[in-house]
């Protein structure tokens, strides 16, 4: 635990990640989301699991700027941020929207596939989080960077997830589709397999200038 509160003002961003949480559950004693809680607070949750994987992606391009560096210590935060309010996202749909009830679930299933490209996304930051540690960063070696850069399938799943379920109002998608895939397309050059791609096409195009 020492390490994971190593600096004073991490607590203090903690509270700050935590704020929408606080803010949903105290609206939710108070009756704000009656008749049908679960309807109201299921996009809630998703997008604030939304913003933080907007967050997390963003963090290392920003750390990059000198002045914004200090930004790369909450890096971890942001992402366990990203796993905890997909979490509640999936708890509240369970418990609020379906009522635990094993045939609304199994109905959901069938008739909204979308639901699995959100569930992939929970999985990975489910595997994130619980790597994130710098005793699992030791132990995993060289592997852990490989095992974290799987936030990007989270991502896309993220994206599948919004569009797939649009019926008519396309403005959530769109909008997190807006910040994610420029910060997505920004992190091609990590992957071997388009980089060799990217080399090819570029060595074709000099045969073809020459």
């Amino acid at each position: 635990m020492s390490t994971f509160w190593d600096r004073k003002e991490k607590p203090i961003v903690a509270i700050v990640f935590a704020l929408p949480f606080f803010w949903m559950l105290a609206s939710l004693f108070m009756g704000r989301y009656f008749p049908d809680p679960g309807k109201l607070l299921m996009p809630l949750s998703g997008s604030w699991a939304g913003v933080a994987v907007v967050s997390v992606l963003a963090l290392t391009p920003l750390a990059r700027i000198k002045a914004l560096k200090v930004l790369s210590r909450y890096r971890r935060f942001v992402g366990l941020t990203a796993f905890f309010y997909s979490l509640l996202h999936l708890v509240i749909y369970l418990v609020l929207f379906a009522g635990l009830s094993w045939s609304w679930i199994s109905s959901d299933l069938i008739e909204k596939p979308y639901i699995y490209a959100g569930v992939l996304a929970l999985v990975i930051f489910f595997l994130l989080a619980i790597t994130s540690t710098k005793k699992m960063m030791r132990r995993l070696g060289k592997d852990w960077k490989k095992l974290h850069r799987f936030i990007y399938l989270a991502a896309l799943a993220v994206i599948a997830h919004l569009w797939w379920q649009v019926k008519s109002d396309v403005s959530t998608a769109l909008w997190f589709s807006v910040f994610l895939v420029p910060l997505l397309v920004m992190r091609w050059e990590q992957f071997p397999v388009f980089k060799r791609l990217f080399k090819k096409n570029k060595e074709s195009v000099k045969k073809c200038l020459r």
